[in-house]
This record gives C-alpha cells, structure tokens and sequence, in this order.
C-alpha cells in the first residue's frame, strides 16, 4: 500500500474517529462532574458539565469541518494521477464527515435539555 491511499483511507475515517473520541469526553466530563459533585456550580449560567460538553463539541465540530472543507476541495480538484479515486475517497469522507457532525451533536444535545446529575 503507497502513502497517498494510507493518507487516504486515514482521512477517511478522520471524522468517526473524532467523533468517537469527542462521545469518551463527554461522557468521561459528565461522569467526573458527577462523581464530583460539582454540578451545583456555574459559569456564565452552565454547571460544569455542560460547559465541558459545549467546549469540546465546539473543538470537535471544528475539527470535523475543517476536515469536511478539505475533503471538498480534493473532491473538486482531485489530486495524483487518478482522480476518479481521488474523488470517490473525498466524496466519502464528506460524505462521513456530515454522519459524524450529526452524531457529534446528537450525543452532545442531551446535556443542554435535561439535568446533568440526577439523584
């Protein structure tokens, strides 16, 4: 396997990484909150937790955005000697970006509706 199909197939599955990384975090932040029992305090009206999951849904949309823009770029203007495969690796990956960044979300939306720790 040549660099640029590695390169490829890691930009592929960039965005699900993310995603999974940021769905640990989360859970990890509203976890150690509660354990903590550091929910009662408040910074600019969000408990600890919920200022957790907002950064890092912030830090891991941008990093899947980026990432989507990139790919986007590669899909209109392939790069290397085959650009249908170019284009098929930047369409997917767009393609992966998008599920994640809805994913990304989904797992952070609970915490701004409902109370982090319950009793």
């Amino acid at each position: 396997m040549d660099s640029s199909t590695l390169k490829r197939l890691l930009t592929l599955v960039g965005a699900p990484l993310i995603w999974m990384v940021h769905f640990v975090v989360c859970y990890v932040i509203v976890s150690l909150v509660c354990a903590s029992q550091a929910d009662a305090s408040r910074f600019i009206g969000l408990n600890a937790a919920e200022l957790g999951v907002a950064a890092s849904t912030l830090l891991a949309g941008a990093l899947i955005i980026a990432l989507a823009v990139a790919s986007q770029r590669r899909w209109r203007h392939p790069p290397g000697p085959d650009p249908d495969i170019s284009r098929f690796f930047a369409i997917a990956t767009l393609l992966l970006c998008a599920i994640s960044l809805l994913s990304m979300l989904w797992v952070a939306f609970p915490t701004s509706i409902l109370p982090t720790c319950v009793s």
